[in-house]
């Protein structure tokens, strides 16, 4: 069990599992165990693309800006099915660009591109991350038409953010408190600047400790508009209010 939730010992599993079950219910549960289990053993989402996505690396380990390490996590990959499916939900636009904050190894980019974005942006700043992402841009079975819509860039993501012309911005766990705070205030700064609605996409593994969610749900510029869970995942999704003088 202990390797179904990622990087944690016997004890903190059976805890996490415990809190699961008494906050989420037996199927909740079992769903992310299987989820786990599905990216550690089965991985049937990098089968039917035909990349590389799953596992666990700790950035430490690659040559990320050491400076920045403490802001932030390591990488694991969002659940794709998931997140297909919560897309299909919200019908967002799909003339409007798409950008992972913290990409990894590029899982949600070939789900938006699939989806239909017209431009689908991954920003990282492992450089290793980055290189196995365009590796699988290659080597992904998506038409080529939807290959070409997407680009990984070796950014940091608040300097990405400054000229960001994308109206969704999807963060899967990538940052520490203190920089998803600093990520927020410019997609609300940009938003302003564009004078237009943006959509934040925010999600995390359900039952996991929710401060982020509620570092979101507390400020005054942005509104919760939908929140979803599928496959083991919390989505939370917002939207910017432009408008809005704090």
């Amino acid at each position: 069990m202990p390797g179904f939730f990622g990087n944690l010992g016997a004890s903190s599993a059976v805890k996490r599992f415990a809190d699961l079950y008494a906050n989420f219910g037996l199927l909740n549960t079992m769903v992310v165990t299987l989820a786990m289990m599905d990216d550690y053993h089965l991985r049937t989402f990098d089968r039917r693309y035909g990349i590389r996505t799953s596992g666990h690396i700790e950035l430490s380990a690659t040559s990320f800006e050491k400076s920045k390490l403490q802001h932030a996590t390591a990488y694991g990959p969002v659940n794709g099915w998931g997140f297909r499916r919560l897309l299909k939900h919200l019908q967002l636009q799909k003339s409007c660009g798409f950008v992972d904050l913290g990409s990894g190894l590029g899982r949600a980019c070939f789900v938006a591109a699939e989806y239909g974005f017209s431009r689908v942006t991954g920003v990282e700043l492992a450089p290793e991350l980055c290189a196995t992402a365009r590796e699988n841009i290659a080597s992904c079975r998506l038409p080529i038409s939807q290959k070409e819509r997407i680009r990984i860039l070796e950014q940091d993501a608040l300097e990405y953010c400054d000229a960001a012309e994308d109206g969704v911005f999807f963060m899967y766990r990538a940052f520490s408190l203190r920089f998803l705070e600093l990520v927020c205030e410019k997609v609300i700064l940009r938003a302003k600047q564009l004078e237009k609605r943006l959509t934040i996409i925010y999600t995390e593994r359900l039952g996991l400790p929710s401060a982020s969610v509620e570092l979101l749900s507390n400020n005054a510029s942005l509104r919760n508009t939908f929140t979803y869970y599928s496959f083991g995942q919390a989505f939370y999704v917002y939207e910017t209010n432009p408008e809005s003088k704090t």
